[in-house]
This record gives structure tokens, C-alpha cells and sequence, in this order.
């Protein structure tokens, strides 16, 4: 029998919470390799689940602690101690490579990240020496040892709230219950208290020594006081365990031994890099950070290296970000050094002319990807749009408020796009900005459903731009004022107004990707006026207009005047065909306001057929989709809410209360996301499919959850050929994403996004 022995090692004290893939994992890598390291973030729980792993590792272990040693030179001192051996000789390296030639055992090196080059020269001597040795190291940093096997540590996952249930992994939860059931006995996570607990997990990035740092002060503080003052962590997680190593005593303590470990630049570039929110790619860090892009790529892999910084993502461009404990502390480190403000204003000015550079390309065919790109800084939009509204004249922000016209009123962001611009119209604005921002919050508040606000707006934004000649202003200014009088019914205005636009259009000599002739709404706005043949002209003309600019946008709502168009002229299988078109469309741009327009045509049109509970489910979709926006298109809106009210009202006489109220809520529970509600709405529609028999079964396994691996597996193919079948179906549906694969196939497999 195999004698255990755990050497210079605290016993777990409190339970071991989640982790069970990792230690899994761990156990896998050991068995294959004879060199694994843990790396990640302090505080992130390397230590116990060395700890955990080694308490149920076949072999014997030995646990060789190393935090509290300071010399590099005394490391091999260190570990022949712990291995037992005494009266060591001036050369204890051979001395511990002698004593492990012959040994089967797992040698666990904890906390290696201040000695890594001297970790690393003994590791690889015993593994050479020693063939049935193996060896787990926790550490910020890589050994950089040759078969080193890197098992990254991250925080514990946080789950979201959703209807009241908690979604996702809960390990993040599930440590901070336990916990906190220690430091006040009566604590428990409830339905009523889970909401503000994933708050402060997710404040504190599921790190568990902050969870553990946090859940103490339940003694003295409320959970809502608590998440009142988990923002200045650094301050109030500093009440630790006096037991614990003195590291990890304070969140502070656990900080600076990294920062400790960095270079000067290291340090340097941290504080710099703290700016950025939500993550960054290498050309925004050398552009914000006014570092040579060689140079600092070497920098960003050294943070890497530190756990510092996280790579992040599998997309063609590498992305880095730091846990927010992490940027905070960069944070104060910067501001102490009287920099912050500067490259915080650096930071504000390389996205607003990102968001200029996207805004002059919309219009063509990299909208998704552009889109992609967008969603992607959202974070570091808003934090530069905090700080260029905030600092000096507020124009950099407003810039960037304007620019980003393509994301707020195209993506499904009408909400926030209106408080961004209601901050930048209090701004003492030069005229041709102020035009761009009046349209742009005209647009924004009749989708919010105030349309005469809009208008009201609108026409102060056509005003001023009839006074600076210049027809690209005057085309966005009318785009926007005729969008307002549509969403009031005021047909003739936007008629008048859509017509100029174009006329605008025209005029200006190379529109590029900047602009485009809105051919749809103006085909809307015929569909409105029960005129199906000029809504069919024009929208055939917006989509002879998109295709080849490869645009995707304006077309859904070419389609969607497409699909009223054939309603009006009688042609109910068409018009199915072109609403399905349009849905798909608006599904990859997140656009709910087109999602509901669309929608409303399918219930009128369930009604027609007498599929009562069908219509009044659409009409409970619709309802859900809405909420999110934080508006009422409807509230406003003669074109949609008088068929909206007449279609409920008809449903309510036909089917009574009760039963309508009861596939309403149907509807309700389908539009949890616009890919559910999307599937939901199209499901029944049967318009044949363009996937091959193999991509099929590739679809199906998406929508069941599986990665491209697990796929691979199933159908006996390479991974390799199982992402190639992945990027045909989205490339021949059209789809940006793996989710959009699902909502199709839980739509119908049927189903298909066709062409014109």
C-alpha cells in the first residue's frame, strides 16, 4: 500500500465547491503527460484543486508549498526538506534527483510564479532523471519547461437570471451559499435574493478568494449593502483569514504579488491597458497605449504568461482582457501615476474613429461582420462614450454617438442609442453634428414609439441641414424625419420625404458604402397606403439595389414590403415565402423592431386562416420581443397598432378570454430570445431545404448543443471536416452564428433562407 504524505499543507478546512471537469481534467492530463501546470489569475483556486487532485492521485504525493520562499537559490533546499532528506550538501539539486531516479510519485510545486526559472530548471532535471515522477505546478506564469502541459484555471462561471431561474453554470453561486452559510447561519440563496448574489459574483468575476473575501462582511452588512460596496473592493475585501497564506489574506495582498512579479513596462503597459473594457485586440492596445506594436506584443505575451492577461475567443483577430479585479487595480495604478485622464482620452478617440471607419462601410456586404466587430466593444463603447461626453468640449463622444447611427437604430439598441444621443444634444454641437444626432435621435425615438417627438425632432434636424448644402447630411435628416411621420401614419410626409432622400442620394458623386436609397420604406410605405403593385415595384427595386452591394439590412425590410405587397395582391404562399426571408434577416442583426413588424403580418394572416391560437400566440411573442426594447412601437403608431388591436380584439370575441389569454402566454413563453421567437413564428412554413443530407445531421448536432469535437465524434469524421460542414451551412443560410443554426432547425429542418 502507497503511503500518502502531504507535507507543508493546510487540510481543506471548508468544502470543496464545483471544479469536478477541471479536476477531471487534471487527473486526464497527468496520466499523459509527466509535466501539467495549473496557470491563472491569484485568487483564481489553483491551490485547492492541486490540493484535491493530489489528495486522490494513485501514487504517493508530496505537497511542497512555496509562497512564503523568497530565494530562487534556496529552492532545491526546499523541496529535499520536504522530500525528507536531511543534512543536505552544498548541491541539493543532485541530491533530490538522486533520491527521485527511483521513485513513483506526484510532485506538486504550489505557487511558482516568483521563481519560475529556477521552477523550471529543477523540473526539467527530474523529469529527465526521474521517469516515474510527475509533476503538477500551480503558477501565474509558465515554466516554459519542453512537454509542459498548461491546464488554465479560470474563475468560477456565474449563471444569469431568467424568468427566476438561474441559467448556466452555478458554481460561482453555489460557493458564495456555502460560505456565506458560515459566516451568517440563517443566509440562504433564494428566489428573491439569487438576482443581487449573481450581482456580486459577477462584480467580482467569480473569483473565489474575492466570493470568500466577500461573503464575510454578511456579518455586519445586508446583501443589497453588499453589492452597494463591492465597487471598491480593494477596500473592502481586506479582512482575511489570518490562517491563510499572507497573499491571500486581502484581495490587495493578492493583486500586488502579481504586480510585483511584472517589469517596469509590464507594469506599465497593466495600467494602460486597464482603460480598455471588455477586451482589446493588439492594434487598439499599441494605438491606446502609445507602444511600438512589436514592442508591445512581446509585453502582452509576458502579461499572458503572468496571468495578467487572458486571451480570449477563437476569432481570426486574438483578443485579450483582463478580470475586472484585475483592471480596477491598473486602474488606481494609473491614476496614481496623474496619467489616467490622458489615455483615457486616447482610448475615447481611437473609437470614435472606429466607429467612423464602420459607419462608412455599413451599406455594403460586411455588415455582419461589421456588426460582429461592434458587438464585440460594446463595453469599450460605452466607457469611451462615458469619457468623450465627460471630458473637455464632450465632441469626441459625440462623434462617436453619431457615427455608431447603424448600431443603435439596425442591431436593436433604439433604447440606449436615445440616451447616448439625449447627453450629446445638451453639448454645444457644430451644426453638421448637430444635424446627425437630431436625425439619428429622431429615428431612435419613433422606434421607442414617440412619434410625434420624433417628428418634432426630425424636422428641426431637416431644417438646420437645408442651411449647410450638403446632400448627405440632408439625405440622413429626411431618411430620419420621414421615418417619424411613418411610424405616426403620416403617409404623404414620408412619402415627400423618402422621395427627396433619394433624390439626395443621387446627387452625391461616390455614396460608397455610407449611404443608400431607402427603396424599402418607401415600398412600406405604399404597402400602408394599400397600394400592392408600387410596394411590389419598390421593394423589387430595393432588393436589385442590395444584392449586388451584398447589403443585408435595408433588404429585410425589402422583403418585409415584399411580403405586404403579395398579401395586398392575393398571393398568401409568396408572401410567407418573403416574411420568412425578412425574419431570417432580422434575426442576425438582433433587429427586434423589424422582428415585430414582420410578425404582425403572420398573425393577420393566422387570423385570416382561422388558426386563432396560432395568431394569438404571435401576438405573445410579439409582446415579449418588445420588452426588451424599452419601448412601445406600438404605443405610438397608427400604421401597426390599430391592425394590432383589431386583430387582438377579434381573437379575444372569437376565441373568449380565457383561451386567448392562454395561447397568448404560449407566445410569452416562446419569445425568450429573438432566436426562439424567430423559430416560433417561422415554424410550419415548409420553403425546402438547401443543406445536403450530411450538413443536415451537422445542423441537427448544433442544435443539440454540440461542438464542432463532439460532432466529429458522433458522425466519425475529422474535426476539421466538421468545421468546414459548419461554415457551409452558414455561409448557404446566411447566419453569423451557431445559435442561428439552432433556431432554424428548431424552426422546421424544412426550412430555408432563399434568394432573389
Amino acid at each position: 500500500m502507497c503511503l500518502r504524505i502531504v507535507v507543508s499543507i493546510l487540510p481543506d478546512v471548508t468544502s470543496f465547491v464545483g471544479r469536478q471537469a477541471e479536476v477531471d481534467q487534471v487527473r486526464r492530463r497527468l496520466a499523459a503527460s509527466r509535466l501539467v501546470t495549473l496557470i491563472g489569475p491569484g485568487g483564481a483556486g489553483k491551490t485547492r484543486l492541486a490540493t484535491r487532485v493530489a489528495q486522490d492521485h494513485p501514487d504517493e504525493f508530496r505537497f511542497v508549498a512555496l509562497d512564503s520562499l523568497r530565494d530562487p537559490g534556496l529552492l532545491a533546499q526546499t523541496v529535499a526538506a520536504e522530500l525528507g532528506l536531511r543534512d543536505v550538501p552544498d548541491e541539493p539539486t543532485s541530491r533530490v534527483v538522486d533520491f527521485l531516479k527511483d521513485k513513483s510519485l506526484l510532485l506538486v510545486l504550489d505557487n511558482c510564479e516568483h521563481m519560475v526559472r529556477a521552477c523550471g530548471t529543477l523540473v526539467g532535471e527530474i523529469l529527465e532523471a526521474a521517469p516515474d515522477v510527475r509533476i503538477l505546478a500551480t503558477s501565474r506564469h509558465v515554466l516554459g519547461v519542453g512537454g509542459e502541459q498548461l491546464l488554465p484555471v479560470n474563475p468560477l462561471p456565474v449563471p444569469q437570471v431568467r424568468n427566476g431561474k438561474l441559467v448556466g453554470d452555478t458554481d460561482a453561486v453555489t460557493l458564495f451559499a456555502d460560505r456565506a452559510s458560515a459566516a451568517a447561519p440563517r443566509f440562504q440563496v433564494d428566489a428573491d435574493n439569487q438576482e443581487t448574489v449573481v450581482k456580486i459574483c459577477q462584480r467580482l468575476d467569480g473569483m473565489p478568494l474575492a466570493i470568500e473575501l466577500a461573503v464575510v462582511w454578511l456579518r455586519v452588512l445586508s446583501l443589497n449593502e453588499l453589492l452597494t460596496n463591492i465597487d471598491d473592493r480593494f477596500r473592502l475585501l481586506s479582512r482575511g483569514e489570518q490562517t491563510k497564506p499572507e497573499r491571500h489574506q486581502t484581495l490587495t495582498a493578492t493583486v500586488e504579488w502579481s504586480y510585483e512579479l511584472c517589469s517596469p513596462e509590464e507594469r506599465q503597459l497593466w495600467a494602460r491597458l486597464s482603460v480598455f473594457d471588455g477586451g482589446f485586440t493588439l492594434a487598439a492596445a499599441a494605438e491606446v497605449c502609445d507602444i511600438d506594436r512589436f514592442e508591445i506584443l512581446t509585453l502582452i505575451a509576458d502579461l499572458v504568461d503572468k496571468s495578467v492577461l487572458i486571451r480570449t475567443g477563437d476569432q481570426d483577430i486574438a483578443r485579450y482582457r483582463m478580470l475586472d479585479t484585475i483592471r480596477q487595480y491598473g486602474v488606481e495604478r494609473l491614476h496614481q501615476s496623474g496619467h489616467l485622464a490622458e489615455f483615457r482620452a486616447r482610448h475615447s478617440r481611437y473609437f470614435m474613429e472606429f466607429g467612423r471607419g464602420l459607419a462608412a462601410e455599413w451599406f455594403g456586404h460586411r455588415q455582419l461582420e461589421l456588426v460582429a466587430q461592434t458587438r464585440r466593444e460594446h463595453a469599450n463603447i460605452r466607457s469611451a462614450l462615458e469619457s468623450g461626453l465627460t471630458d473637455g468640449d464632450g465632441l469626441t463622444g459625440a462623434r462617436l454617438a453619431v457615427s455608431l447611427h447603424f448600431y443603435w437604430l439596425n442591431c436593436g439598441f433604439f433604447g440606449e442609442g436615445r440616451r447616448w444621443l439625449d447627453r450629446v444634444l445638451k453639448l454645444d454641437l457644430p451644426a453638421d453634428l448637430r444635424v446627425q444626432a437630431l436625425a439619428v435621435n429622431a429615428y431612435a425615438t419613433a422606434g421607442l414609439g414617440e412619434g410625434h417627438t420624433a417628428v418634432h425632432m426630425g424636422q428641426q434636424g431637416v431644417d438646420l441641414a437645408r442651411t449647410l448644402d450638403n446632400d448627405e447630411l440632408l439625405w440622413l435628416a429626411l431618411y430620419c424625419r420621414a421615418t417619424s411621420a411613418l411610424v405616426t401614419g403620416d403617409y404623404p410626409s414620408a412619402e415627400k420625404c423618402y422621395a427627396e432622400a433619394i433624390d439626395c442620394y443621387d446627387r452625391v458623386p461616390d455614396p460608397g458604402a455610407r449611404m443608400f436609397p431607402p427603396y424599402a420604406a418607401r415600398g412600406m410605405t405604399a404597402a400602408f397606403c394599400l397600394d400592392g403593385r408600387r410596394a411590389l415595384e419598390l421593394g423589387e427595386r430595393a432588393i436589385k439595389f442590395s444584392v449586388p452591394h451584398g447589403e443585408l439590412w435595408a433588404r429585410a425590410y425589402a422583403h418585409y414590403a415584399l411580403a405586404m405587397a403579395k398579401w395586398l395582391l392575393g398571393d398568401l404562399p409568396a408572401c410567407l415565402r418573403e416574411a420568412a426571408e425578412s425574419i431570417q434577416l432580422h434575426l442576425r442583426f438582433n433587429d427586434l423592431s423589424g422582428f415585430v413588424m414582420v410578425a404582425e403580418v403572420l398573425a393577420a394572416i393566422a387570423l385570416g386562416n382561422q388558426e386563432n391560437e396560432r395568431a394569438a400566440a404571435i401576438l405573445g411573442v410579439v409582446e415579449r420581443v418588445w420588452s426588451e426594447v424599452g419601448g412601445s412601437l406600438l404605443a405610438d403608431s397608427k400604421p401597426w397598432l390599430e391592425p394590432h388591436q383589431a386583430c387582438a380584439a377579434q381573437l379575444r370575441q372569437v376565441m373568449g378570454e380565457q383561451r386567448y389569454a392562454e395561447a397568448f402566454a404560449v407566445g410569452t413563453a416562446n419569445g425568450a430570445s429573438l432566436a426562439a421567437a424567430s423559430a416560433y413564428v417561422l415554424s410550419g412554413h415548409d420553403r425546402g431545404s438547401p443543406l445536403t443530407k450530411r450538413e443536415q445531421q451537422v445542423a441537427d448536432l448544433v442544435a443539440q448543443g454540440a461542438t464542432n469535437k463532439e460532432i466529429a465524434v458522433r458522425l466519425d469524421i475529422s474535426r476539421r471536416t466538421a468545421e468546414v460542414h459548419v461554415d457551409h451551412i452558414l455561409r448557404k443560410l446566411r447566419f453569423a452564428s451557431r445559435s442561428q443554426i439552432a433556431a432554424w432547425v428548431a424552426a422546421g429542418s424544412s426550412q430555408s433562407v432563399g434568394t432573389h
